[in-house]
């Protein structure tokens, strides 16, 4: 007799891949710059179809790591300096 288990995964671990204009959201750049990006093989992501118009999508969590791994914290924290507006 062959018994069958049945695997669950939580609902909380499964995340969902993202088309361009979100994942650009979540970068804070244009989509068409992001899918620049992914043709490249700068960003991780993941192409649908195949031939030259392929679909990327993306997941954040991808993004964010590679994000974090760009970070040079070297070069300490950026500090603005608002400038004073003129008097007209």
């Amino acid at each position: 007799m062959i018994r069958r288990t049945s695997v669950s995964f939580p609902a909380q671990s499964r995340e969902y891949y993202v088309d361009a204009a979100e994942a650009a959201r979540f970068l804070s750049i244009h989509p068409r710059t992001l899918q620049q990006m992914a043709r490249a093989g700068i960003v991780p992501a993941h192409p649908l179809g195949c031939g030259p118009r392929r679909f990327w999508r993306f997941l954040l969590s991808e993004l964010d790591d590679w994000l974090r791994t760009r970070i040079d914290s070297s070069r300490g924290a950026v500090r603005v300096i608002a400038r004073e507006r003129k008097p007209q």
